[in-house]
């Protein structure tokens, strides 16, 4: 099964009072942006990485750096 993590990204921020504080969060999301360093998103290391970009949006690298 294929899914689109950037699609259930943005639907997972959309949500989120975030989005009604910060909508430029759901425009980087939607084009495919780490909210937080502006980059791409790029590949994510496992699955538990994956479920926090549906969370949050955030790139691997900023992950590593925020979570460790």
């Amino acid at each position: 099964m294929k899914y689109n993590i950037k699609k259930i990204a943005y639907k997972n921020l959309e949500n989120k009072p975030v989005s009604k504080l910060f909508p430029e969060i759901l425009n980087q999301v939607k084009d495919g942006f780490c909210p937080i360093c502006g980059n791409r998103i790029g590949s994510f290391r496992d699955e538990i990485s994956i479920k926090e970009y549906t969370i949050s949006g955030m790139c691997q690298k900023c992950q590593d750096k925020i979570f460790k």
